[in-house]
């Protein structure tokens, strides 16, 4: 009765507003929450870890090769407190985040300047398709013979692998604008600087934040898979080292955490995203309205 009451109370334009405004994080929560959808995640969680115990305990694979979800689980208790580990885990993040961060600045800039002047992008397209191709495990040695096994090493090929995802995709999207925009803003008094601040560069944004999210994970696996041919520090050296020593609780322990790494990832780019684009869920909410 009351929330009938206060609706009727309401003017057609607060109604509307009402409407237009996004939903409460609780809102959201109930929304989004499937109660069989979680317990067939748990499912599958527990199924995984099943299989991995079976394979260890009766001897699928050679012992000596697998650790068991205990020994993985020991390992971790044993080692939260590691300073070392601590201390690799962050040069590997700090090496992902520039070859992110560097890597999707230009990717979207190019990609957006590739798409604006398309017969740049027939020229240089040949060069940069071949650049593309070139396999990164050419790349870490000779990088390492340029620049040595620092950082720096680690953060260009993070870069390789996170500039082409975003600038293909970045380009694709410019290039699906609808040109009567561009139209409407022109004959409206737009200049160039218009048209890209208010629409290219919202309309690509909003397209290719899918491809920024997925580089960042590609940034995290770039920068381990560098540090496997060389590193003074890095979750990827350390990985290596306890392969080789065969050291399998340490060295499926690390892949754990890289795999943890990559998700949280995800899940960071993914509230940025949604804090950045919040307008989409409202425009969706509101996408049709008559005045």
């Amino acid at each position: 009765m009351n929330s009938s009451s206060s609706n009727t109370s309401l003017s057609p334009g607060e109604k509307l507003l009402a409407e237009y405004q996004g939903l409460t994080p609780q809102q959201k929560f109930a929304k989004n929450f499937n109660l069989p959808i979680q317990l067939g995640k748990l499912v599958f969680i527990f199924g995984f870890i099943s299989i991995w115990w079976a394979a260890f305990h009766f001897a699928w694979i050679n012992p000596g090769f697998i650790a068991s979800p205990q020994m993985v689980w020991s390992w971790y208790v044993e080692n939260y407190n590691n300073g070392d580990l601590w201390y690799d885990t962050l040069v590997t993040l700090r090496e992902a985040f520039y070859g992110w961060s560097i890597g999707s600045v230009l990717g979207v800039f190019t990609g957006l300047f590739f798409a604006v002047y398309p017969k740049i992008w027939k020229m240089a397209s040949p060069l940069m398709t071949f650049l593309n191709a070139v396999p990164r495990t050419a790349l870490v040695p000779i990088f390492i013979l340029w620049f040595g096994v620092a950082e720096t090493t680690k953060v260009l090929i993070s870069l390789t692998l996170v500039y082409f995802i975003v600038m293909d995709a970045t380009r694709n999207a410019a290039a699906m604008i609808d040109p009567d925009l561009e139209t409407v803003m022109t004959t409206m008094g737009g200049t160039r600087r218009h048209l890209f601040f208010k629409l290219s560069l919202p309309a690509v944004i909003s397209s290719a934040f899918g491809s920024i999210r997925l580089a960042a994970v590609w940034a995290l696996l770039g920068a381990v898979f560098a540090e496997l041919f060389g590193s003074k520090n890095g979750l990827g050296i350390q990985y290596s080292e306890a392969a080789n020593k065969l050291f399998m609780a340490e060295a499926f322990g690390i892949v754990g955490i890289i795999a943890f790494l990559a998700i949280g990832i995800n899940f960071f780019v993914k509230l940025i995203e949604n804090r950045l684009m919040r307008w989409k869920e409202t425009s969706n909410q509101g996408s049709v309205v008559t005045v």
